[in-house]
């Protein structure tokens, strides 16, 4: 029978104690979103019931969670290395920002015409 040798430095690894914390944060965090699915869904077959269309902000929202879902247990199974929300970079964030960090510069001609200072006064 073969021993296994034990290193204490790797046993010692700060890197791979924060991960075991974060796997105990998202575990608990993923029964408590677990619980609030089986409530969505509960209260998304009402709406169904009653007006035979699902709710689209609950359905919305839904799509989040079941994403929050497969980061979290791809995270907690070794899967990736990279942590969920909220430490995930979101692709449509890196879209948004860009966006809104365009600046479009331009000119604005007045037109100073005689007639179109009749006009002005004649609104007045």
């Amino acid at each position: 029978m073969t021993q296994i040798e034990i290193d204490k430095e790797e046993i010692l690894k700060t890197s791979k104690w924060i991960r075991f914390l974060f796997m105990l944060l998202y575990g608990f965090v993923i029964n408590f979103a677990l619980t609030l699915c089986i409530g969505l869904a509960i209260v998304q077959f009402l709406f169904y019931l009653f007006t035979s269309k699902p709710n689209t902000p609950i359905a919305n929202f839904n799509s989040h969670l079941l994403e929050f879902f497969h980061d979290s247990l791809a995270f907690l199974l070794f899967q990736t290395e990279e942590k969920p929300f909220p430490f995930k970079e979101n692709e449509n964030d890196d879209i948004n920002n860009d966006a809104e960090s365009e600046v479009i510069e331009a000119e604005l001609e007045t037109d100073n015409s005689p007639e179109t200072e009749v006009a002005e006064e004649a609104k007045e």
